[in-house]
């Protein structure tokens, strides 16, 4: 029971503890970094956050973070949930990427790229993989998760993000993505469809060439 506590009081704090982690190294970041590749250790430090927290999960309380969730392609969920909780969030930044593409300077395709192929990885195994663990309901994991997800969009991007054109869908969207793909694993044990939705969304979102501010209010 001690162990189970332990735990709980683990898994409800290890978001947090990400959370105050990158925001440290944010602040260094900006301090000590030039504005335009400030993002890159800041990014370096949020993924060390949750390779720690993943860390301490497995080694010291035991979680078994993907023991039951599926990281094959089969067997093929349900068309409704596929399309609801994958291919919807998926898609959901697209209106974006359409009007802005030609904004984006060509050569940063290639980060935009890269940045796709690592971010959803570290994002999914901890925000909803880990976080599958909660305790509580299905709705609170849910809502925590993807509440702090969001949350965690404006508590990284404050310093880079400067406008409420950008931030505000940025947190509502973010909200709404972590609440399907948490959903889709609840009925699926699967996360490697998340992930693949999670890489679509962050090319859509031109990911680092819209944070590091290349897209500004006057382009819309």
């Amino acid at each position: 029971m001690l162990q189970t506590t332990r735990v709980n009081w683990f898994l409800l704090a290890a978001p947090l503890l990400v959370l105050g982690l990158t925001r440290v190294g944010v602040e260094i970041s900006i301090r000590l970094s030039p504005p335009i590749v400030s993002w890159i250790p800041a990014f370096i430090g949020y993924y060390l956050a949750i390779g720690l927290m993943l860390y301490i999960a497995k080694r010291y309380f035991e979680i078994p973070i993907t023991q039951n969730l599926s990281l094959s392609f089969k067997p093929y969920p349900r068309f409704n949930v596929l399309f609801w909780t994958i291919v919807i969030p998926a898609l959901l930044p697209l209106t974006g990427f359409i009007t802005q593409l030609k904004f984006v300077p060509l050569e940063f395709l290639f980060y935009i790229f890269i940045f796709a192929c690592i971010n959803p990885f570290f994002e999914e195994f901890f925000w909803r993989g880990l976080l599958s663990h909660l305790p509580g309901n299905n709705t609170f994991r849910l809502c925590y998760s993807a509440g702090l997800f969001s949350f965690s969009h404006y508590f990284f991007w404050s310093y880079w993000f400067k406008y409420p054109i950008i931030i505000i869908p940025t947190l509502v969207a973010t909200f709404i993505m972590g609440m399907l793909w948490m959903r889709f694993i609840q009925k699926e044990k699967n996360i490697i469809y998340p992930i693949v939705s999670h890489i679509v969304v962050d090319i859509l979102n031109l990911s680092v060439a819209v944070y590091c501010g290349f897209i500004r209010p006057e382009h819309f």
